[in-house]
C-alpha cells in the first residue's frame, strides 16, 4: 500500500507522550517531516495532559504546514490522539491562517518559519489568533530575541504586528514574510571571554486598559533591576488611546531583553492577568531576566529549545551555552534525532545551566 509515493514502512513513528509530552512534539515533528521529506505517524498525542489529544491550535499548525507542502494527512481533528502526515514539496506564496481562538500565533510561527525558509520562493504568512497568551512566548519575545538570532543564522524574515490578541478573546493579527534561506551560518555560542551585559531594553503594553498600567509595570521592573545595579536604556510604551484602540479584548504585558557581549539576547517577560497587580507583572519579568543573567551563560533557555532544530539543519558543528537545560530542550533533541543522524551531547543537568553540542551528518537530506 502506498500514499503519495511513500510506503507505510517508511513512516517515522513518534510517541507524542515522550518526555515533556506536549504540543511541541507535534509542531517540531510536522516541521521536520516537511523539511526532510519524511512521512510520520504521531501517536499518544499529549497523552499526559488533562485534555489529551490535539487542541485547536495544533490542528491549525498541521493543516497550515500541510497546505504549504501539499501534504496528505489523517487524524487531524480536535481531540485526535494519532496523526499521519505525508509531506509533499514545499511551496512559497501567501497563506492566511485564522486559528479562530486565542491559540498562540508565536508557537505556530516557530513551526512555520523553518518550513517557509526551505521553500524555493518567498512566503507570506497572514495570521490571526493569540499574540500574548499564557504558556507561550509573547509576540515581543519573537521580535526581540528569536528573530534577531535567526537573522544572525542567515535568515531573512520581516514580522509586522497588527493587533495584539490576548486570552481568552484572541483576535490578534500579524504578518510574517520569510525569504528562502541560502545557507545557515554556524551556531557557536561558547566562548572563553568573561560574560557581561551591555544594555537592557524594555517594552510594556496595555490594550483596552488605562495607560498607567504600563507605567506601573515599567517602574516596578526598574526598581527590581536597580537592586542588582542594572538600569533600562531604552523603554517602549505601547498603549493606544481609547478612540484609536481597535483590539478585541483587554490585555497587558512587559518584556525586558538584555544584550550580551556574545552577541546574544537574554529576556524575561510578564503577562497580565485578572487580579495580578501591574507592579507584580513588572517584578516577575525583571526577576526572570535577572535569574538568567546570574548564570553567566549567553543563550536564553527558551531560545535554546528552538535552536535545537536549527542546529540539526546546519552543515556545521554547533555548540551553545544556555542558562538552563529544560525538559523541552531534551525532548526536542530526541525528536530531531529521529529525522537526522546528528549527534547531540548535553553537558549539564535538567534545570541547571549547561552546554549543548551537535555534530551534523556529513550530508543533510533536507531540501536546499
Amino acid at each position: 500500500m502506498a500514499l503519495s509515493g511513500y510506503f507505510l514502512t517508511d513512516l517515522i513513528k513518534i510517541d507524542g507522550s515522550l518526555l515533556e509530552g506536549g504540543g511541541s512534539i507535534v509542531r517540531n515533528t510536522i516541521a521536520l517531516s516537511t523539511i526532510f521529506q519524511k512521512p510520520v505517524e504521531i501517536f499518544n498525542i499529549r497523552a499526559k495532559r488533562s485534555k489529551p489529544g490535539l487542541r485547536n491550535q495544533h490542528t491549525f499548525v498541521i493543516k497550515s504546514i500541510g497546505e504549504i507542502c501539499n501534504a496528505e494527512m489523517t487524524g487531524v481533528n480536535l481531540g485526535s490522539s494519532q496523526v499521519t502526515f505525508y509531506p509533499g514539496k514545499i511551496n512559497g506564496g501567501e497563506y492566511k491562517i485564522d486559528v479562530q481562538t486565542a491559540g498562540s500565533l508565536t508557537l505556530m510561527l516557530q513551526a512555520l518559519i523553518p518550513v517557509a525558509a526551505y521553500a524555493p520562493n518567498p512566503t507570506k504568512l497572514l495570521l490571526k489568533g493569540g499574540t500574548d497568551v499564557p504558556m507561550a512566548p509573547p509576540l515581543d519575545y519573537i521580535r526581540f530575541v528569536y528573530l534577531p538570532m535567526l537573522e544572525r543564522l542567515g535568515l531573512d524574515i520581516t514580522l509586522c504586528q497588527g493587533r495584539r490578541g490576548h486570552y481568552p478573546r484572541g483576535g490578534g493579527t500579524l504578518s510574517c514574510d520569510v525569504n528562502p534561506i541560502i545557507r545557515l551560518q554556524p551556531i557557536m555560542y561558547k566562548f572563553e571571554e568573561p560574560f557581561k551585559i551591555e544594555r537592557i531594553n524594555a517594552k510594556a503594553h496595555a490594550v483596552q486598559l488605562p495607560s498607567h498600567i504600563v507605567d506601573r509595570m515599567i517602574t516596578s521592573a526598574e526598581e527590581e533591576l536597580k537592586k542588582h545595579d542594572y538600569t533600562l536604556e531604552n523603554i517602549e510604551r505601547d498603549c493606544p488611546e481609547p478612540k484609536y484602540d481597535t483590539h478585541v479584548g483587554p490585555g497587558t504585558g512587559i518584556i525586558l531583553w538584555a544584550y550580551t557581549n556574545y552577541g546574544t539576547i537574554l529576556a524575561g517577560d510578564g503577562l497580565g492577568e485578572k487580579g495580578l497587580p501591574a507592579e507584580e507583572v513588572g517584578k516577575i519579568a525583571a526577576k526572570r531576566l535577572l535569574e538568567q543573567i546570574a548564570t553567566q551563560k549567553p543563550i536564553d533557555y527558551h531560545l535554546a529549545d528552538q535552536l535545537i532544530l536549527w542546529m540539526s539543519l546546519s552543515d556545521f558543528p554547533s555548540i551553545i551555552d544556555t542558562t538552563k537545560i529544560t525538559l523541552h530542550t531534551i525532548t526536542n533533541i530526541e525528536i530531531v534525532k529521529k529525522f537526522t543522524g546528528a549527534e547531540f551531547i548535553v553537558d549539564g543537568q535538567e534545570g541547571k545551566p549547561g552546554t549543548i553540542s551537535c555534530e551534523p551528518t556529513t550530508i543533510q537530506n533536507h531540501q536546499k
